[in-house]
């Protein structure tokens, strides 16, 4: 779905992290770098040892708080966005208004978004327009494209 060049120099964000599942193969597939947001202290604490036992340490950091909150504190932009929430959770439009006000979305950016299949996504998000959906048993992934700022200018003189 990244097409040829996979996560190869990509700067990775993992909402929701968890296990860290989803940044620390795209580490271990070449990302440039990754950063981890996730709410829970045990996870945090497991996850940067993963990281360390990698070997994975200094490509990775690990932010714990609300998703929503941690977002505002990052700075830089991320060429590849990872949402995994909680099926009940479903606050994708606002964490999407704040990953787009912090400016954390790079010009070519790919997000994507992991839910329940009885939610239902908007065609876009800020920063985002949707490319692709898919359903997998229960859970459905959307893929979200950044929409590229080149769209909005006008022609030269």
């Amino acid at each position: 779905m990244l097409g040829p060049g996979g996560v190869s120099g990509l700067r990775v964000l993992d909402i929701y992290a968890g296990t860290g599942a989803l940044g620390v193969e795209a580490l271990q597939r070449g990302a440039e770098n990754a950063v981890f947001i996730e709410q829970n202290g045990r996870r945090c604490d497991d996850l940067k040892k993963v990281l360390e036992r990698h070997k994975l340490a200094m490509q990775g950091s690990v932010q714990k708080g609300n998703a929503l909150s941690a977002v505002g504190r990052l700075k830089g932009e991320f060429d590849l966005i990872f949402a995994d929430p909680p099926y009940d959770l479903v606050e994708f439009e606002a964490l999407f208004e704040r990953i787009n006000n912090a400016g954390l979305i790079a010009p070519d950016a790919i997000a994507f978004l992991e839910h329940s299949k009885m939610t239902e996504l908007p065609d876009s998000l800020p920063g985002f327009a949707l490319s692709t959906h898919r359903l997998y048993g229960d859970t459905a992934v959307s893929v979200y494209k950044s929409q590229s700022e080149s769209t909005t200018q006008t022609g030269g003189e």
